[in-house]
């Protein structure tokens, strides 16, 4: 049967075939085979093993393909490579995996062997480095190693490693010129570190920023601002060309996709970063981005423009462009709203919808070999470089999925024409109950959610039913404008000029609200609002009602006035004084005066008005005790009762209620009782 196993054994110098970290075992047996001048098939072809799955020849072996061994078929490896099992167990991830796949088999006398798609179970299969393998084994060969996106640079040598079965013959791109790629890869331990304190799987992380950061790499928009990336790709393509003379002739297209990954790795790691960030993410929840719009949307996306020092990133990730970045912060407030949906796989905030997955290099260069990209541009110059818009995605035959995609789709369309019919719009909160057993308003959600993904004829279809189906901003701004609509037929258009008198208390408070937040609407919500009669001019008018806003000299003439007319300051809020609203003024001089350590000025100036102005119990306790004063000892000359005072019965009740629960009174309280107690004791008048 040719060489003996002892003979095979004994050709092999120990340390021959050295493994490298993280090597595929397949990769390994080639090495081996390298070390005794032979090709791996001829060691196999010996018939050293018994197959479980058998590969034939014709149909050739996966490139990211590993081979799993039992006990037997390991120790002869370790043999031939010359160095112990428990050592190969270290550096091959796949190899402790083969025992326990052959059940029976495992410690058979005879060696068994079995096919494994290694990438399923241990990662993506890329090249390694043929300088950092030689100086282990002394020899320049190729070496197939799991390696995760985010472990790709080898800093030694500059080279950025490639993924084996991409349809080229790169193994990896030259970045010596880009050093900030193994910075990167320096920093990714610290992120990785504060993904796992945020519970998130890391290989998630990375695949969201890389969705992102991969978006943007495809928007011309994008491109037309970017200043970084040309550079980075030129530098890459030209360094890496001169060493391989076939990828020297590549097109431009082909340049863009094989160095994509390798060109915004540092983007990456930034987003990433940042997606794990505690302190981002509040920016994230406090926008609320489950509504898709809120007063301060763009504060994250600034603050991620900030640490990518592009601070015009705002102006292409807006709420209105469905992206992977909208997704995920859509997907954090629903978790922040819902936990238990923390656990589903297929709405978290870590899931990348397939319409934001990049395209793979491999699937994209097969495409390009047989359809053109869309609005590919040459390069013309270090900075001249310009994303394709997209790479046409490869078009399945799921006729029968499609099929039944379809058939749900009409369906809701049809519950969504009847609810049309009935109320006008699509404005459907996705809390309602479900009606005739449809529940339209998921049903809505979840189209908007996978708005980005949906066919162009099912958009248009919604559209015609309802323009804003599908609005950029909160989908409960909808439903109130629709709500204001329906007023306005009804009763005459908006007007700014009456301070909005007339109208039912929860219009007036929605409309309020808009107009304090009119210059941050979007421009198609301010058209809306034209419609309801609320025009710029209106909104004008609305200000230049008297005594809209006044100074704080304003508030203080008025205060001066009400504490000589009404001996004190403990007023409502609702409370005006000769049109001036000094509840709602006073109010917020409270909270303002609150937050400030020491007394202000004003708060001084209202302390000599009333000491009890800004007490810390309630006001209506406040104002009580005013009332008890005067019934007691009668109104100073000149002050009268306020409207809405408490008469002596109602009073005399309260001062029951306080001795009753005298324990659990403010000291400050007890002082003022007692005051009461003993003035009326030292004047001899009688008591309430």
């Amino acid at each position: 049967m040719g060489l003996q196993e002892h003979e095979l054994g004994a050709w092999c110098a120990p340390g021959g075939a050295a493994p490298v970290q993280g090597e595929t075992t397949w990769s390994f047996l080639h090495r081996v085979a390298v070390c005794y001048g032979l090709e791996v098939g001829e060691l196999l072809a010996w018939g050293w093993w018994q197959w479980v799955n058998p590969v034939a020849q014709s149909r050739g072996r996966r490139p990211d393909g590993d081979v799993l061994l039992n006990v037997t078929a390991q120790a002869q490896v370790a043999a031939w490579a010359g160095f112990p099992v428990m050592h190969l167990a270290r550096a091959l991830p796949s190899w402790t995996a083969g025992p326990a796949s052959f059940g029976e088999r495992a410690r058979a006398d005879r060696g068994w062997a079995r096919w494994r798609v290694g990438a399923q179970a241990w990662g993506p299969v890329s090249f390694g480095c043929r300088l950092c393998a030689a100086r282990r084994s002394g020899r320049v060969q190729r070496v197939w190693r799991y390696g995760q996106r985010w472990d790709r640079v080898c800093a030694r040598h500059g080279r950025w490693l490639l993924d084996v079965g991409d349809g080229h013959d790169l193994e990896y791109l030259d970045v010596g010129g880009c050093r900030e790629l193994a910075a990167a890869q320096a920093r990714w331990p610290r992120v990785a570190r504060r993904a796992v304190r945020a519970g998130a799987e890391l290989g998630d992380v990375f695949a969201v920023a890389r969705a992102v950061v991969c978006g943007w790499w495809q928007q011309e928009a994008f491109w037309q601002r970017e200043q970084v990336w040309g550079q980075r790709l030129e530098r890459v393509t030209l360094d890496t060309s001169r060493k391989n003379e076939a990828a020297s002739e590549w097109p431009a297209a082909w340049w863009r996709l094989v160095a994509r990954d390798a060109v915004v790795f540092p983007e990456v790691v930034v987003v990433a970063a940042a997606l794990v960030d505690p302190a981002l993410r509040l920016l994230v929840t406090d926008e609320r981005p489950l509504v898709r719009r809120s007063r301060h949307h763009g504060r994250f996306v600034t603050a991620l423009g900030s640490r990518l020092e592009r601070g015009w990133l705002g102006e292409v990730e807006r709420p209105e462009r469905p992206s992977a970045l909208q997704a995920w912060m859509r997907g954090l407030a629903r978790e922040l709203r819902s936990p238990s949906l923390a656990c589903s796989t297929h709405s978290g905030m870590w899931w990348v919808q397939a319409a934001h997955q990049p395209v793979e290099v491999g699937a994209g260069l097969r495409l390009l070999a047989t359809t053109p990209p869309v609005a590919v541009r040459r390069h013309v110059g270090a900075a001249g470089w310009r994303a394709e818009l997209c790479v046409p995605r490869r078009v399945g035959q799921g006729a029968g999925l499609k099929a039944v995609s379809e058939e749900r789709f009409g369906e809701g369309l049809g519950h969504a024409r009847g609810y049309v019919a009935r109320h006008g719009h699509l404005a459907v909160p996705h809390a309602d109950a479900p009606q005739d057993g449809f529940d339209l308003g998921r049903w809505l959600a979840n189209l908007r959610a996978a708005s980005a993904g949906l066919p162009p004829e099912h958009v248009r279809m919604l559209a015609e039913l309802d323009v804003w189906w599908n609005p950029p901003w909160p989908i409960s701004w909808q439903r109130a404008w629709h709500r204001a609509r329906a007023h306005t037929l009804a009763h005459g258009p908006l007007s700014g000029g009456d301070n909005l008198a007339g109208l039912p208390r929860w219009l007036e408070r929605w409309l309020r609200r808009q107009i304090a937040d009119y210059s941050q609407l979007a421009a198609e919500q301010q058209q809306l609002l034209d419609q309801l009669g609320l025009t710029p001019a209106e909104i004008d008018r609305f200000h230049a009602w008297p005594a809209r806003r006044r100074s704080v000299m304003h508030g203080l003439e008025a205060a001066r006035a009400y504490t000589a007319r009404h001996g004190h300051l403990a007023v409502s809020q609702p409370t005006t004084h000769d049109g001036f609203a000094l509840g709602k003024w006073l109010n917020q001089v409270r909270h303002r005066q609150r937050a400030a350590t020491p007394p202000t000025r004003l708060g001084r100036q209202l302390t000599a008005l009333d000491t009890w102005w800004n007490p810390p119990w309630t006001l209506d306790w406040q104002r009580y005790y005013w009332a008890a004063r005067h019934h007691l000892h009668g109104l100073p000359d000149g002050v009268v009762w306020w409207p809405g005072r408490p008469d002596e019965d109602q009073t005399r009740q309260w001062l029951h209620e306080q001795q009753a629960s005298w324990q659990h009174l403010h000291d400050r309280q007890r002082e003022l009782i007692r005051s009461l107690a003993a003035d009326t004791s030292g004047t001899g008048r009688r008591g309430l």
